[in-house]
């Protein structure tokens, strides 16, 4: 080891001597030091420069650069008919910085109007005490002695920067108020000057002279106070929190554009934007969005669908209207529904829940239409086959019951539709096959989300038709072991009414600029899925069960009315059983059927009834007709079972029409 040392030793001192320039020992080992300092300083300035050079521009850019964001209005959303649905409204919000305000109860006075202190201002600037208290009454009239209290109390707001919390003096003293932004402008300087003059203070000694100041913002109203499950709402930021506000601005649609104005910052961190400022010109709105919704439609949904949900009290009731042709949802409602302008509770989220896409159910009988139009399709039978439907009709280890209280009966096959029939329409399904019964669920929709630009949609359930046991697949064609939401029945009901085609539901038809400009069309979409034959014959089997079936509360004297019931009891993981107690209760139907326009989904889940009311005959079949009347009183749609003729002497006579459309050499045809 001290070999070691001394070779070390005897190196450093051969080095030293040869390198020495000078005979003077002090002025070589001067020498030596500096070269040591000189290649530290150059590798520290490599490091810089190469390896950590992007983190210290970007922190010399943070010190000295700055830059201020500046949000466009947001575009409106519009109902078919252009009607504002919502829209953004230009407001003032108030800020105070009371850490920066020593005299604070001189502050409150000026604030508030004291008429003694405005006098003693107006004394010594010669001016009219009145005249000031007009300039200040914007201010005065809206700021209250609590607004000011609680702001004094609060004091601070806590940002954090570089992960540590930093208080900084500012605390809104009041947001969103509707005033003109000239006049608040006006007295806010006035109150600062009456301040700074009274409180003997130099504005230029504080940091931040602005004691009290207001920014514009835009505040999201809704005109029309109809649709929250579908438009939605937005944060005190502005931000979209649901429904069309949220999936539209983050596709950016409604958003306006982000200005971003970079400028100097001084050491006091305030952006100076000099000539970037010119970019305030291309400060653009967000573009507008026209929606398929009818907001009169909608307003009518909501009031009946309520009347109903306050009398029976379920855990939900979807309505949705649809043009069968376009796919337009015309009106699509859930219950409870949050009501704009009610003051917003803790759960008032969920009330802008779409239920009608969210909430998937075992939908009951109204599937049995869609199994016996796969079935015509496939030509396994026709719609007068004879169907057998013995009273007990066991598939592996389950029996089903027929409708026809203990007796074997044989039906035709659109009666299995009209009565409801369980065995017939599992009969129907086994010639079919669980393959291509699988096929034509997948293209009614089941199983898939529609597509609809809304958040939140559920593709129901429908298990691969491999895994299905042969319970399941009997059980599938009457609406159970499968689940669906009220928009996926009414776009598969479309498809069996409008000459076969499903067409995929939409609720934005364009979008344009402030000059009604349209700046892009949503297209409507379709595909064939059944033969424009079974389609018409389907809308006279859709009839049938209005006319003698189970949906008879829904005849009208001058429309035909096509439809389907379903009962669906409610799987209760409680007892680990179907409930008896509680259904869903489903209608949907299509009108006027003789050449339908519109189709109807109304689903009611679990209401509180008794037993003798747990049937969709009872509980959605009434608010299917009440709405299905306002809709054709609405659009005003012609009749398609009467007409009626004015004479010169005035009167009106009616007749008959479109008699031949009603299905006949049924079961009650026979026992007539």
């Amino acid at each position: 080891m001290k070999w070691f040392l001394y070779r070390i030793k005897e190196t450093i001192l051969r080095t030293y001597h040869f390198i020495s320039p000078f005979k003077d020992d002090r002025l070589n080992l001067f020498m030596l030091a500096s070269l040591v300092v000189m290649v530290i300083y150059l590798i520290r300035l490599f490091s810089l420069g190469v390896f950590d050079g992007k983190k210290w521009i970007s922190l010399v850019e943070r010190q000295f650069q700055g830059c201020v964001r500046i949000s466009s209005e947001k575009g409106e959303i519009l109902d078919r008919n252009f009607t504002p649905l919502a829209v953004s409204e230009k407001v003032v919000s108030i800020y105070v910085r009371p850490p920066e305000i020593k005299d604070w109860l001189l502050f409150e006075k000026i604030v508030r109007g004291d008429n003694k202190v405005i006098s003693e201002y107006a004394e010594r600037k010669k001016s009219s005490p009145e005249k000031l208290l007009s300039l200040l009454s914007p201010l005065s009239s809206t700021i209250t002695l609590s607004d000011l209290e609680a702001a004094f109390k609060k004091k601070y707001i806590v940002i954090r920067v570089d992960r540590k919390e930093k208080k900084i003096p500012f605390v809104w003293l009041k947001k969103g108020i509707n005033c003109n932004v000239s006049d608040i402008s006006k007295a806010i300087s006035l109150a600062l000057r009456i301040y700074y003059t009274l409180s003997g203070e130099n504005r230029f000694d504080k940091r931040y002279p602005d004691l009290i100041g207001y920014v514009t913002e835009y505040k999201r109203v809704y005109p029309y106070a109809v649709a929250s499950e579908v438009v939605g709402v937005t944060n005190a930021q502005g931000d979209g929190l649901s429904g069309l506000e949220y999936i539209l601005e983050k596709k950016k649609i409604i958003a306006g554009n982000t200005i971003v104005l970079e400028g100097r910052k001084d050491a006091r961190g305030k952006v100076y934007l000099g000539e970037n400022a010119v970019k305030f010109l291309s400060k653009q709105k967000g573009n507008n969005v026209v929606t398929t919704i009818d907001g009169n439609l909608q307003y009518i949904f909501e009031r009946i669908i309520k009347e109903y949900g306050e009398k029976w009290h379920p855990k939900f009731i979807n309505a949705v209207l649809m043009d069968i042709h376009t796919g337009d949802v015309l009106a699509a409602a859930s219950y409870p529904f949050y009501i704009y302008g009610e003051k917003k509770t803790k759960n008032f989220l969920s009330l802008l829940n779409p239920r009608f896409i969210t909430e998937p159910y075992e939908p009951g009988s109204v599937m049995k239409p869609i199994v016996l139009a796969a079935a015509l399709t496939e030509g396994v039978i026709n719609v007068d086959s004879v169907i057998s439907c013995p009273a007990d009709y066991k598939v592996g280890d389950k029996v089903f019951h027929n409708e026809f209280h203990g007796k074997d009966v044989k039906i035709r096959a659109w009666e299995v539709i009209e009565y409801s029939d369980n065995v017939g329409i599992v009969r129907i399904a086994q010639k079919l096959g669980k393959e291509r019964l699988y096929k034509y669920l997948k293209l009614f929709g089941f199983g898939n989300k529609t597509g609809i630009m809304l958040p939140g949609e559920s593709p129901g359930f429908l298990k691969d038709w491999h895994k299905w046991r042969d319970v399941e697949f009997a059980t599938i064609a009457f609406g159970h072991f499968i689940s669906t939401t009220t928009l996926q029945l009414a776009a598969a009901y479309a498809a069996l009414v409008n000459g076969g085609y499903y067409v995929k539901p939409r609720i934005l038809k364009e979008i344009v600029d402030d000059k009604w400009n349209v700046i892009k069309k949503f297209p409507i979409k379709k595909k064939r899925i059944i033969p424009e034959k079974v389609s018409k014959t389907m809308r006279r089997v859709l009839t049938m069960v209005v006319e003698g079936g189970t949906g008879t509360a829904t005849k009208m004297e001058n429309f035909y009315i096509g439809g389907k019931t379903g009962t669906a009891l409610v799987y209760d993981p409680k007892i680990k059983a179907y409930n008896k107690s509680k259904i869903t209760a489903s209608f949907v139907g299509a009108f006027p059927m003789t050449n339908p326009e519109y189709v109807l989904a109304v689903t009611v889940d679990e209401p509180k009834v008794p037993k003798n009311m747990l049937w969709a005959s009872k509980i959605a079949v009434p608010i299917f007709r009440d709405l299905a009347e306002r809709v054709l009183l609405y659009e005003r749609v012609a009749p398609d079972r009467k007409s009626y003729t004015l004479l010169s002497n005035g009167t009106i006579i009616s007749k008959e029409i479109n008699t031949d459309f009603i299905l006949k050499n049924g079961l009650a045809d026979k026992q007539k």
